[in-house]
């Protein structure tokens, strides 16, 4: 009789230490899904970095394409971690007296004092913003 409780109270620790294990895997899955994934960052113009980076971005390009245009606003944000911070950043510009949306991608590694516009275009006809 003594055996067979043992033997009942293994089983079940052995049930208890599987779902734990099972539990645990789903849990690490689910957090590295999310890691290095793009996460919207509220456009909220009190953010002084975002209106930097987008500032940066209009900047860099009018250097890069001899351009002329004129930051408006920032219209929507998001970030993805990488080795930094890569920051999607679709910002509303004046070229002349039209005023059009472009799609910005600006990599920064505060650490390093690194900033680069990786790309500048303009939003398609259509597209949501």
């Amino acid at each position: 009789m003594r055996k067979h409780r043992i033997v009942s109270l293994v089983a079940a620790l052995l049930v208890l230490l599987a779902v734990a294990v099972s539990s645990s895997r789903n849990a690490q899955e689910e957090s590295m899904a999310l890691a290095g994934g793009i996460k919207d960052v509220p456009a909220n113009e009190n953010d002084l970095h975002l209106q930097e980076l987008a500032r940066f971005a209009v900047d860099e390009h009018n250097k890069k394409a001899n351009a002329l245009l004129g930051y408006e606003k920032l219209v929507k944000a998001k970030t993805q971690v990488v080795a930094g911070t890569m920051y999607y950043l679709t910002v509303e510009v004046k070229d002349g007296e039209v005023k059009k949306l472009y799609e910005a991608k600006v990599w920064e590694k505060p650490w390093e004092n690194f900033k680069e516009l990786q790309e500048f275009k303009p939003v398609e006809e259509g597209a949501s913003a």
